[in-house]
């Protein structure tokens, strides 16, 4: 004799909130899917993690050694920093597009010794950098900080770099995060000043 399950309401909407919960608490510790640098349009981690407002309170995202004009093939060192008091984890995307079009602009990749904590991958043309679940512990005085090279593209005109940044509490799921958000501008050299 077959017996038939029937599930009530109640319990399939149960289930549905535990694979909810099983998503939310896998997180992306392993970095974020590719589009959420929060430049030309795209959303940033908040999309996420949006309990507080992007930039509030205490903390801090800073892009170093971006140039302030950039020579074609080039190789520039990028160390994107992001600061927080009782941060657990830290997690970052950043992009580099042409400014006039949103572009890809020059390539990115993890700096020498970096290739374990940092990841590109590209989407439709755009190389996006992220963290990975090694890059994700910050150090003593609460800083997460990744290391790239970023070499110049020959095309004319700026770019801009783009990055968003979770400071998460580590609890495995999107609330009790705050995220950061920063971009700089580059141009390219004059010809005489090459």
């Amino acid at each position: 004799m077959r017996r038939r399950l029937t599930l009530s309401a109640a319990t399939l909407a149960a289930f549905a909130a535990l694979a909810l919960y099983a998503t939310r608490v896998s997180g992306y510790a392993d970095g974020a899917p590719a589009g959420f640098s929060g430049g030309f349009g795209e959303p940033s981690c908040h999309a996420c993690h949006f309990d507080s407002d992007p930039d509030s309170g205490p903390g801090r995202l800073t892009i170093d050694g971006v140039p302030e004009q950039f020579a074609p093939g080039e190789q520039y060192r990028l160390i994107v920093t992001l600061a927080r008091p009782e941060m657990a984890m830290g997690g970052f995307q950043l992009t580099a597009r042409f400014e006039r079009d949103g572009t890809q602009a020059g390539r990115l990749a993890p700096a020498d010794g970096e290739q374990e904590r940092v990841r590109v991958a590209e989407q439709e043309g755009i190389q996006y950098a992220s963290h990975t679940k090694a890059g994700t512990p910050p150090d003593a005085d609460a800083r997460a900080i990744w290391r790239l090279i970023w070499t110049a593209p020959s095309g004319d005109g700026p770019v801009v770099f783009h990055v968003a940044a979770n400071a998460a509490n580590g609890d495995g799921t999107a609330e009790g995060d705050f995220i950061h958000t920063a971009s700089i501008t580059t141009a390219p050299a004059s010809p005489d000043s090459r």
